[in-house]
């Protein structure tokens, strides 16, 4: 018995979704944003990040289908190095101004008039955008995860219903992206009032660390293949 075209657009998309979550659920420099970006813009933050971070993952997945698993495995070869290198800065500075900016706030307060202060600043959710494509666009791990797990998904969506296929793939991989980061922004914006004072600050400590200890690795990595 052949499976309907909606049966298998379906399967397709969960595909996408399982793929892309087993991806999403493990911490990296994306989650340590979107947490300490909720506690200060609100729960917007998680899927306006993602938004960002789709920007990014589009044309990656069109040179993918275009160019071909080996010639952009080629491409990425030449800039390997820099691009480690260029994101283990990125991470370091960013992960510095996360210090800077918990230090300011620990000093001026101990209760929870600074943070509330902090947190009822007019943002700008572009900056929750933005932040998504720099930090995607300089993931060193972000297109090799697509030349070695997500375009063979892609190739599966593609042999089952030709471009519809691939486009329910990437459906999917969005879909769990967005679902997950927005769980992690309700979250942490739900419990916002508990990341007051000392503990705001000793959040985005642990988060700066944490940024700092990838971007050192990232770096060491890149020089290590450039040398």
């Amino acid at each position: 018995m052949v499976a309907s075209p909606f049966l298998i657009g379906a399967s397709l998309v969960a595909i996408g979704f399982l793929t892309g979550l087993s991806g999403a659920l493990i911490p990296g420099p994306l989650f340590a944003f979107v947490i300490s970006d909720t506690l200060k813009q609100g729960a917007l933050s998680g899927p306006l990040t993602i938004l960002g971070h789709v920007f990014v993952e589009c044309p990656v997945i069109v040179a993918l289908m275009v160019l071909g698993h080996e010639l952009m495995n080629s491409y990425f070869r030449q800039f390997e190095s820099g691009i480690y290198l260029i994101g283990g800065i990125a991470l370091i500075l960013m992960s510095s101004c996360m210090i800077k900016e918990a230090k300011t706030v620990g000093s001026k307060s101990k209760g929870k008039e600074i943070s509330n202060e902090i947190r009822n600043a007019k943002y700008s959710y572009n900056s929750s955008i933005f932040a998504g494509f720099l930090l995607t666009a300089l993931n060193p791990s972000f297109i090799p995860w697509w030349m070695g797990i997500g375009i063979w998904w892609l190739i599966y969506g593609f042999e089952q219903l030709a471009v519809t296929g691939i486009f329910l793939v990437a459906l999917g991989h969005f879909l769990s992206d967005f679902v997950w980061y927005s769980f992690v922004s309700f979250s942490f914006s739900r419990g916002k009032n508990f990341f007051v004072g000392r503990r705001y600050e000793l959040t985005m400590l642990v988060i700066a660390f944490f940024l700092a200890l990838l971007g050192i690795l990232f770096f060491v990595k890149g020089a290590a293949i450039y040398f």
